[in-house]
């Protein structure tokens, strides 16, 4: 039998995987223009291709958050907010590799919380 608890409780972390997804998604605003930005920069056609190929990938994983942002019945984020233009203006000076570090703490923070609310989320359904 579901408690009203337990019901306060899965809606908690259901709100938790949307809010997770949902910042993801927005990160990936600025992920994909940010790559697109180095690449126009970039010193050789090597290093350009790769950072243009970084850049499709982010917008495959944007793509994949919005599948999953579907499958949870919750809309998509307003697009990037004025935080995530002045990472977008910033990152690009800063150099190709402070910003693709900052990337990849994105990526790697964005991702972890995902999975932590999932996890949360399958522990509660075994509960009960």
């Amino acid at each position: 039998m579901l408690t009203t608890l337990h019901l306060y409780h899965r809606a908690t972390v259901h709100k938790m995987l949307i809010e997770a997804i949902q910042r993801a998604w927005r990160r990936h605003q600025v992920l994909v223009p940010l790559y697109r930005h180095l690449a126009a920069r970039a010193p050789d056609e090597r290093r350009e291709s790769l950072l243009l190929q970084l850049a499709e990938r982010e917008r495959l994983h944007q793509q994949r958050y919005e599948r999953m942002l579907s499958r949870l019945r919750a809309p998509l984020p307003g697009g990037a907010c004025l935080f995530d233009h002045i990472w977008l203006w910033l990152l690009p000076h800063c150099g190709p590799d402070l910003a693709m570090r900052w990337a990849a703490w994105v990526e790697r923070r964005d991702t972890r919380a995902i999975l932590e609310a999932m996890l949360l989320a399958r522990s509660l359904i075994r509960r009960h």
